[in-house]
């Protein structure tokens, strides 16, 4: 994954993603985590597209917490030390189709959320 073609919203959302993960405990960072980076990012797009169209973010939010809970959470010498989930890559590998496909430059908050909905 090239970091260097993400904006620079989506590469904080990866770093809360991966944040979010170690905090919880979490081995894995998995889709939810980048979609609560997302749906919490301040002046980020996600939030503001979803209010337009007549979703409430805030219970979005509230589900992908719930969700985030129900993961097993690993402690112990592995602690602290998290990968990207096989479905998480799927979802990064698409945004970044959808970005060529659309033929920009860089990887967007847009590209991410479009690939986390589409997994």
């Amino acid at each position: 994954m090239q970091l260097d073609k993400l904006t620079i919203k989506s590469q904080e959302a990866l770093q809360q993603a991966q944040q979010t993960a170690a905090q919880l405990g979490h081995q894995e960072i998995k889709n939810e985590h980048l979609l609560l980076a997302l749906l919490l990012q301040e002046e980020g797009i996600v939030r503001p597209a979803l209010q337009k169209i007549g979703t409430d973010p805030q219970s979005l939010v509230t589900r992908v917490k719930e969700k985030l809970a129900a993961i097993p959470k690993v402690s112990g010498s592995g602690a602290g030390q998290v990968y990207a989930s096989a479905g998480f890559q799927k979802v990064m590998d698409r945004a970044f189709v959808a970005a060529g496909e659309m033929k920009d430059d860089y990887v967007s908050q847009a590209h991410l959320f479009l690939a986390i909905m589409a997994a």
